[in-house]
């Protein structure tokens, strides 16, 4: 008699949502990659109060309970956006309601999480801030992928259709980057769009430096890649400008920008490149920061 060997469930895409439209079109990309890629969705909001400046009683039951009822209400319209997003593909959608701070909580379980998936700014943000606290936490912190989400969700049938974009540079983090943006391409079967840029100067060369940007890295960080997805078409670019400014240019185009958490001019000890800060703040489409 043979035995059958059990397989633990595969750990759900974990979304923090809190009423906002950025957090409700990150639900719906979440949904989208989860039917994408075989997992399920795990919705989760706050009821933790900001903090003040001054100290203030514990949240009395009937505020607790009109706290709670609002989190149960922005679930309820997270699972149906989540839902109309997978294209018919059946995504088991889990919610949970805390009363803990949020950006604590996804930081503390984000070794477990195949992928943390935040809106790029949330209901208690100011309105002229272009990035929320959580977005930022999350994608500088968190020991796992980060999709940041911004004004446009990606889901709709012409972002669908547009390519994948991914930053290259050589180093560990972009092969990190550059692993999953064929992944992600393959998957939405779309084309992908490699960008490797030279330097950070806009054009102006370094002193010592001199010549184009360099095409052999570029092809070479590709080569591996192309073999193992065949069927994904790759546009390069290559060219002497900003990376953080040649990435938002084509973040324009792209359905999703993939990058590495650091670049490899990242300095010793910082916990975002300059250029992922950048596209935290400008990039056009979902932003998706991988970890080696």
């Amino acid at each position: 008699m043979s035995e059958t060997t059990v397989r633990p469930p595969t750990p759900p895409i974990t979304t923090a949502v809190d009423g906002s439209a950025s957090s409700f079109r990150a639900a719906a990309w979440a949904g989208l990659e989860a039917s994408l890629c075989g997992r399920g969705v795990h919705l989760i909001v706050s009821c933790a109060l900001p903090p003040r400046s001054a100290p203030s009683p514990e949240v009395d039951e009937p505020e607790a309970e009109w706290l709670r009822a609002d989190a149960e209400w922005v679930l309820d319209e997270a699972v149906r956006i989540t839902r109309a997003t997978t294209g018919g593909v059946t995504v088991a959608v889990t919610t949970e309601v805390t009363f803990d701070a949020i950006a604590p909580v996804l930081l503390e379980r984000s070794p477990r999480i195949p992928l943390l998936v935040v809106g790029r700014r949330g209901r208690g943000g100011v309105s002229r801030t272009v990035i929320g606290s959580l977005s930022s936490a999350v994608a500088a912190h968190a020991d796992c992928p980060v999709a940041v989400v911004s004004g446009q969700s990606g889901t709709d049938p012409v972002s669908r259709s547009r390519p994948v974009a991914v930053g290259v540079d050589g180093s560990a983090h972009s092969v990190a980057a550059l692993d999953t943006a064929f992944a992600e391409a393959a998957r939405r079967d779309v084309g992908l769009v490699a960008v490797h840029c030279w330097s950070d100067t806009s054009g102006i060369r370094l002193p010592g430096r001199s010549g184009p940007p360099d095409q052999t890295l570029l092809d070479e960080q590709l080569a591996a890649h192309s073999d193992r997805y065949p069927a994904v078409p790759v546009h390069r670019i290559v060219r002497t400008d900003a990376p953080a400014r040649s990435l938002v240019a084509e973040s324009e185009w792209a359905q999703l920008l993939v990058v590495g958490r650091h670049g490899r001019g990242g300095a010793a000890g910082t916990v975002l490149g300059a250029v992922t800060v950048a596209l935290l703040y400008a990039a056009e489409c979902p932003l998706l920061i991988v970890h080696r």
